[in-house]
């Protein structure tokens, strides 16, 4: 099938504007968008596949090409960790804020997934000592492959939350996490997240659980700065649990909703 009948056929079945359709088809085939539309190419069969994927199935293109973008740099992904988003930038610029006003000098990045946070901190903060963390020992796959591709330090350990890490805590002066928020049967995801890890997004019926099981460690979060990522639907629930350890404060991300909590214990 040529580009241009594929295109049409793709707005005439699904309802789905040309210009979304060219976007992503630029994105797909590393072609101008310019390009793509005047220019009329032969789709091969497994490009097909793969399109085909991307429009029925709200596959995501980020695991198709196994790579997606955060703060401007290119980084490997694929099923075993989440897609980066730019609320979770914004969490970085956050964290580096803070780094530098606190002088912090050890690192850790607490449900790590693909290493985006730890990574980019480390790009940024060449001196700071960083470890990642995650129960998932593919996810840790995916970040140990996107820190060597970006050539920098960074201690990698498994472990579900700080279970196995627990005589480490006292060397960490910063903890950054984007864990599982999101609730089970949450009216606001849309369907391309049912392609990602459940382990990495869902936490319980109402997305605390993982916050409830983090203050359980509340005993070696002593004297800790920690920095979340959460949902604006639920920040307030993962505020009050999070005050058990200590003072919160709430940030918001650059779309202006509540995103983040600090907490200094």
């Amino acid at each position: 099938m040529n580009s241009i009948d594929y295109i049409n056929k793709i707005r005439r079945d699904l309802n789905i504007s040309s210009n979304f359709i060219l976007k992503t088809l630029s994105i797909y085939f590393d072609r101008d968008i310019i390009d793509i539309k005047i220019k009329n190419f032969d789709i091969s069969k497994k490009d097909l596949y793969n399109l085909n994927k991307i429009f029925l199935e709200d596959y995501p293109i980020e695991y198709i090409k196994n790579t997606a973008l955060f703060l401007g740099k290119e980084y490997y992904v694929d099923e075993n960790v989440l897609i980066p988003r730019v609320e979770t930038e914004d969490l970085v610029i956050l964290a580096e804020k803070i780094i530098n006003e606190n002088n912090f000098g050890t690192l850790l990045d607490l449900a790590t997934g693909s290493g985006v946070i730890a990574i980019s901190l480390k790009i940024k903060n060449p001196n700071l000592i960083v470890y990642a963390s995650d129960i998932s020992e593919k996810a840790l796959g995916v970040a140990q492959k996107n820190a060597l591709k970006h050539n920098v330090e960074i201690d990698f350990l498994k472990s579900d939350i700080f279970e196995d890490m627990q005589d480490k805590m006292e060397i960490f002066d910063f903890i950054v996490s984007n864990p599982p928020y999101v609730e089970e049967m949450s009216p606001y995801i849309n369907s391309s997240i049912k392609h990602e890890p459940k382990k990495a997004l869902f936490s319980g019926k109402d997305g605390q659980d993982f916050f409830r099981k983090l203050i359980q460690y509340r005993s070696i979060l002593k004297n800790k700065t920690l920095l979340f990522e959460t949902t604006e639907f639920n920040y307030r629930k993962t505020k009050n649990i999070l005050s058990n350890l200590g003072k919160t404060e709430i940030f918001k991300d650059s779309f202006g909703k509540y995103r983040f909590i600090l907490v200094n214990t």
